[in-house]
Order: structure tokens, then sequence, then C-alpha cells
């Protein structure tokens, strides 16, 4: 049996996970540590890998958006079995335009929860945010994030390279109406007709069906 970790996006929790059905596996739904001021992503990786206890069986890496950035990082320590990604990306290369110049021209400093949180009616249903229940839930998430995580996550994201070779069995889940990580730039990966950046949530049977196939022995 497989001991399978799931780590939310930026400023996310277990919540986002919890319309998923799963047929096999030891469930562990991992949520974000405080990183220190200036921390660097190796240090903090460093930290919460900690959270994983590796133990005699295998491991699974369930990672969405940065979450997935994290669980790839995380694999050049611990070694799992796989890494899941869903939605996300496996370098920069896979980074749309406006991410890309933010490395060069960094206005995204300027950005916080607060303007997060006054512009989302106006972006919602078009990045997937459909319903009532999704918004309300992607509201408390980011009122319980930290100012200094969102901040320092979001550097993370613009910033990650992942320049060194990933030996694990890496497996990328992406939907074609993906609006923070656009399918046109996304390579080998397994798609998800409408799916959006948060259809692990608002599609999680489509979703779940295509986990169930890859936690399993046969795609090994």
């Amino acid at each position: 049996m497989y001991d399978i970790y799931f780590i939310p996006g930026l400023c996310f929790d277990q919540r986002l996970f919890e319309n998923l059905k799963l047929n096999s596996g030891s469930l562990h739904f991992l949520n974000w540590l405080e990183p220190d001021e200036n921390e660097s992503l190796v240090n903090y990786v460093n930290r919460f890998s900690k959270l994983i206890e590796v133990k005699d069986r295998k491991i699974i890496l369930v990672g969405h958006s940065f979450g997935g950035i994290v669980a790839q990082e995380i694999s050049k320590i611990i070694k799992p079995e796989k890494v899941i990604i869903i939605p996300s990306i496996k370098h920069s290369n896979e980074n749309p335009l406006s991410l890309l110049m933010f490395k060069h021209f960094p206005i995204y400093k300027l950005f916080n929860r607060k303007l997060v949180l006054k512009t989302f009616p106006v972006w919602a249903n078009l990045f997937g945010y459909n319903s009532d229940k999704g918004k309300a839930i992607f509201i408390n998430m980011i009122n319980n994030c930290t100012e200094n995580y969102f901040k320092w996550a979001f550097h993370q994201v613009v910033n990650w390279e992942n320049l060194t070779k990933n030996e694990t069995n890496l497996f990328h889940i992406h939907g074609t109406n993906d609006k923070t990580f656009p399918i046109k730039l996304i390579s080998d990966s397994i798609v998800i007709k409408d799916g959006s950046h948060f259809m692990i949530h608002s599609k999680a049977e489509e979703v779940g069906n295509v986990l169930n196939e890859l936690i399993s022995e046969k795609v090994i």
C-alpha cells in the first residue's frame, strides 16, 4: 500500500482535495509551514519534507500548482515512487509570459491578499471558481493565509526553474481551460477537457479517475 501525500497550491489547504475519492492508499494532507524571512526554497523544502514520514511503504506525492513545484523539489530529497502534479509546471519554460516577465519587472511584489480578494469577483468564473462553495472555500483559504507566506510563495513560483534533472516517475495532469498555466505551454501531460486551475475540486471525479489509474501498480 502507498502512503499518498497531498500538497495544496499557494495559500490553499487540504479542503482543495475534499471531493477526491481514491480507491487505495493511506492519505495524508499537508498544510503549509510559515516561511522564515528571505528563506530559500531549498531550505523551506528541507523543512517541509520532514512532515513526510519515510517508512518501508512506498510514497506518492500529489501536488497542486505551487504544491506541485514543492513536490518535485521534495522528490530530490526523499525519492518517492511517483510525483503527480495537478495542474502545475515542470520547469520555467511552462510558465506564461506574464510570470516570465515578472522575473525582470517584479511588479508582483506589489500584489497582496487584499488585492486578490478585492478582484476575485471579476476573475473567479474565468479561472474555474464557478460554484458558490468553491468561491467560499477560495475566499476562506486566502483569508487564512498569512501575507508573509503569500508574498514568499508568489516569489518562489516566479523564480523557480528546476535545473536539476528529476529521476522520479513524474506524471502531469492538466486542464484545457487552465488560465494560470495555459495548456498550450504544457508538455507531456494527461489532459482533462475543460479542466481549470481549480479542477482538482470542481472536476474531482474526472481527476480522481486519472489519479486512481496512476496510483495503481500497472503504470510503473
